[in-house]
């Protein structure tokens, strides 16, 4: 306090420090991770926050609740209020939940991000007209990611051959009394807040045996 006399008043003046005028605003994700951990194996995968708050922030990132830093594995970086974090080379065993953690003057956020697709049978199925398919396929993600079948582009439905069964962790496409036109390429997409993965499988329907013993048969 600064007190300045005059002939007939006493005058006081505070003078605040710089602490006590700057108003400290904390750590706020204005973009969350647009890029997800899929299981291809060898892709660069990139996760990115926008943090806005007061400096200094201070930015980690975690594997299943595990700190992760800079390394072959890794590249870390903090940028221009961007936290990046890239995964080379990546493989099954990155799979898992990755968080960045801002924190500023004592307060701390979090981002959270994670989405898994494993289709199985990926390497293809044939079977015959008139049997019953199914292809089932592990989808994981936080949150629960939305799940679409589609077949050239058109979106499956379920209707009198078609049942499609989603749970929580799961999706199972079951087709009954297949037909030749059954032949194609499906493909399971899976989408949330975090990211988009895809996965497909080649679908080969052959002819009964009665008819293709009928082909042989013709002169």
């Amino acid at each position: 306090t600064i007190k300045i006399s005059n002939c007939h008043d006493l005058a006081s003046f505070s003078l605040l420090s710089p602490s006590q005028t700057e108003r400290k605003v904390p750590p706020n994700f204005t973009k969350k991770p647009s890029e997800s951990m899929q299981d291809s194996e060898g892709k660069v995968v990139k996760m990115e926050c926008r943090v806005s708050g007061s400096q200094p922030l201070t930015i980690t990132w975690c594997k299943d609740d595990r700190e992760i830093y800079s390394s072959d594995k890794y590249d870390i970086s903090f940028k221009n209020n961007m936290a990046v974090l890239c995964v080379r080379d990546s493989a099954l065993s990155d799979t898992g939940e990755y968080t960045c953690v801002a924190k500023n003057a004592g307060k701390e956020i979090t981002c959270t991000a994670k989405l898994i697709l494993d289709v199985k049978l990926l390497a293809g199925l044939t079977a015959r007209a008139g049997t019953k398919i199914e292809l089932p396929a592990d989808v994981k993600g936080k949150p629960d990611p939305r799940v679409k079948w589609t077949k050239a582009d058109l979106v499956l439905r379920g209707d009198d051959r078609i049942t499609i069964d989603t749970q929580p962790g799961h999706s199972k496409l079951s087709i009954g009394n297949t037909t030749r036109g059954d032949t194609a390429t499906y493909i399971i997409e899976a989408v949330n807040v975090c990211g988009r993965a895809t996965a497909t499988i080649d679908v080969n329907i052959l002819g009964t045996e009665s008819s293709l013993l009928s082909k042989h048969k013709r002169p």
